[in-house]
C-alpha cells in the first residue's frame, strides 16, 4: 500500500515539477514544430527513438468553423530545444506510457 501512495506521489510531484520524463518510443523520426499549430511552420528539429525528453503539459487541437485546425499535442523539451510533438507520438516514462490525462493541460 506505502508503495502504492508512492508512487502515485512521485507522479503528482513529477507533473508539478515541469514535467514528466520519458523517452521516444515511435520507431519512426518524430517531428517537432515551435508550436502548438503547426499550420504554416517550418519544423524546428527531428528525434528519433529513445530520445530523452521532458513532456511539459498537452494542447488539444483546435477546428475553426471551415473545419481547418491542427491536432492534439505534447509541448516537450529535450537537450538542444523545446517544441511541439504530435499527441500520437509514444513516449515512455518511468511511470508508463505518458497520456494527456497524466500532464497538465497547457
Amino acid at each position: 500500500m506505502a508503495s502504492v501512495v508512492a508512487a502515485g506521489l512521485a507522479t503528482v510531484v513529477l507533473a508539478g515539477c515541469g514535467g514528466i520524463d520519458g523517452k521516444i518510443g515511435n520507431y519512426d523520426t518524430v517531428t517537432v514544430w515551435p508550436a502548438a499549430d503547426p499550420r504554416g511552420q517550418q519544423p524546428v528539429d527531428k528525434l528519433t527513438t529513445l530520445t530523452p525528453v521532458t513532456v511539459e503539459c498537452y494542447t488539444p487541437g483546435e477546428v475553426d468553423a471551415t473545419g481547418f485546425g491542427y491536432g492534439a499535442t505534447y509541448k516537450i523539451s529535450y537537450d538542444g530545444g523545446s517544441g511541439y510533438i504530435d499527441e500520437s507520438t509514444s513516449i515512455m516514462s518511468d511511470g508508463g506510457e505518458v497520456s494527456p490525462s497524466r500532464v497538465p493541460k497547457c
